[in-house]
């Protein structure tokens, strides 16, 4: 099986070409996909440089070293306790940032990781939808929105161009609300397009100084350097409004401090976080990770084929380039996802027949 390896050695990981891979078996939960195409998310641009490394390498599994978080195709084996999956059925999965295996023709994942793609979406889309997807799906289960309480809230979605956050500036739009976002100048069209109310260019202002009295803040960007810098969110959200943020301390701490105290301290500092916000002043923090579910991925590609919502792919690169991928992430402005193409043939059409 040909796959993309990530040899780690040094500090800046090689991608390393393989045509050699074992085939992937599946345990008893899971199902083996062959892949039509995967994605680079940049949680996975820090991972080649070992971000993480102290917390993931006693939870990742032996074997060669394969990143990709996500991606869409078709089952090829089933595990014996698996149900509701038949063999050649189009499903679209996401996993664990530590498991990985997706740079490859086939990967196993656990089934409860895993949907059938419904009718009304494209392959294509749904390589790129599970791990952003399920990100934005814990956002929303963090500040607890939904269609019928969202409606005339004033929102602040950072990066709305991301993989992130161009879905939930789809979403929070369609359930009613306002939103803000904040992109690069050549972006702002382009998330008004997708139903921003107020696009903001970073780099020409500063969204503390133009944007108050919000019910909801997300943040969807990590800083520059190593400090979160979270007050000038506070300020922006009225009194009792929530701050809902993807860049958390845990696996810097973890990093620095080695995975057990790094765990322990990262608990410590969002407990502390969260009771300073409610008690200074009556806001709430939360941090969130995204978690695969099989369930709510159905959920939210039910959206997609409604046309609720769509996921936004920036271009398209071959397996072979995944170098080129990783240093696309890299850079900015994003726009949506880059889709790795692994099987071309398998993107044209529908996923499901």
């Amino acid at each position: 099986m040909k796959g993309i390896v990530l040899d780690a050695g040094g500090q800046h990981g090689q991608f390393v070409p393989r045509a050699d891979l074992p085939q992937p078996l599946p345990r008893a939960d899971e199902i083996v996909i062959r892949l039509a195409g995967t994605s680079v998310n940049p949680i996975e641009t820090m991972m080649r440089d070992n971000y993480g490394e102290a917390l993931f390498k006693w939870l990742r599994r032996r074997g060669p070293r394969l990143l990709g978080l996500e991606g869409a195709g078709h089952v090829t084996a089933i595990g014996k306790d698996v149900t509701g999956f038949a063999l050649g059925d189009p499903v679209m999965a996401v996993t664990m940032p530590y498991l990985g295996g997706f740079h490859a023709q086939a990967a196993a994942v656990p089934a409860r990781f895993a949907c059938k793609i419904p009718r009304g979406v494209s392959m294509a889309e749904a390589c790129v939808l599970p791990y952003a997807g399920m990100t934005a799906m814990a956002v929303l289960a963090a500040c607890g929105l939904d269609a019928k309480t969202a409606a005339g809230r004033r929102i602040l979605v950072h990066g709305g161009s991301g993989g992130v956050g161009s879905l939930l500036v789809q979403i929070f739009h369609a359930w009613g609300a306002w939103v803000a976002t904040t992109c690069s100048a050549g972006n702002t069209d382009f998330v008004r397009s997708l139903g921003a109310d107020r696009a903001i260019d970073y780099r020409a202002e500063h969204f503390n100084e133009v944007l108050k009295d919000l019910d909801l803040v997300v943040n969807t960007v990590a800083p520059k350097g190593e400090r979160l810098e979270e007050a000038p969110h506070l300020s922006v959200l009225r009194r009792g409004g929530t701050y809902v943020s993807l860049i958390s301390p845990t696996l810097t701490l973890a990093d620095r401090l080695g995975a057990p105290v790094g765990l322990a301290a990262s608990v410590a500092w969002m407990g502390v976080a969260r009771l300073r916000w409610r008690l200074a002043a009556g806001k709430h923090h939360h941090w969130v990770y995204m978690r695969p579910s099989g369930e709510q991925l159905a959920r939210l590609g039910g959206w997609v084929a409604s046309g609720m919502v769509r996921p936004v792919i920036g271009s398209t690169v071959p397996l072979e380039a995944v170098d080129r991928a990783f240093a696309q992430v890299g850079q900015a402005p994003a726009r949506g996802k880059i889709l790795i193409a692994i099987d071309p043939a398998a993107m044209i059409g529908e996923a499901a027949a």
